[in-house]
């Protein structure tokens, strides 16, 4: 007589193999998931916002981070008439544009490389006031050096080490 291959003892022993071998799939699914929304818990989200107030004669840049988690600078760079400044902001302007000794500087800040911006922060890039006359030359500058491809470049991470960018052409962040 021969023998049945599928045995009682067979196939109690291939459906607890199958039923592990399914933990164990849900369980590195799961695990993926976690560790998802683990990095989407801490994401942050910049963004560089401008207040332009023509009534108070004042305008504004400033670093926002709209997201949950803290934003680590790694780089932040401007391009201006075909060249690169690794800079900020401010002394960028005093450095390339003369007529910046008429224009009053309200507030500045730095955006060095290591500052964390936390959830919900903000950094004033440059505030400038002084009046009508001030006000008007700088918004004049501004256009005249938006004209000649003024641009920046912001790289920030995650406290994850998840990499993102900002850039004046595009609106949102973009990952790396």
């Amino acid at each position: 007589m021969k023998k049945k291959f599928w045995t009682s003892d067979k196939l109690v022993s291939f459906a607890a193999m199958f039923v592990s071998l399914s933990t164990l799939v849900i369980f590195i699914k799961q695990t993926n998931i976690i560790e998802t929304q683990s990095h989407l818990s801490v994401m942050p989200y910049l963004m560089v916002e401008s207040s332009n107030n023509s009534e108070n004669y004042t305008f504004a840049l400033d670093l926002e981070n709209y997201g949950v988690g803290p934003a680590i600078i790694e780089e932040r760079l401007i391009y201006y008439d075909g060249k690169e400044y690794n800079m900020e902001f401010e002394p960028f302007l005093r450095a390339t544009i003369a007529e910046m000794d008429s224009v009053e500087v309200i507030n500045h800040s730095t955006i060095q490389v290591g500052l964390a911006i936390p959830a919900d922060g903000r950094r004033n890039i440059i505030t400038i006031g002084g009046g009508k006359n001030s006000y008007e030359t700088f918004v004049r500058i501004l256009t005249e050096m938006q004209s000649k491809n003024l641009n920046y470049t912001i790289k920030y991470k995650s406290i994850y080490n998840d990499h993102w960018e900002i850039n004046s052409e595009s609106d949102v962040p973009i990952e790396l």
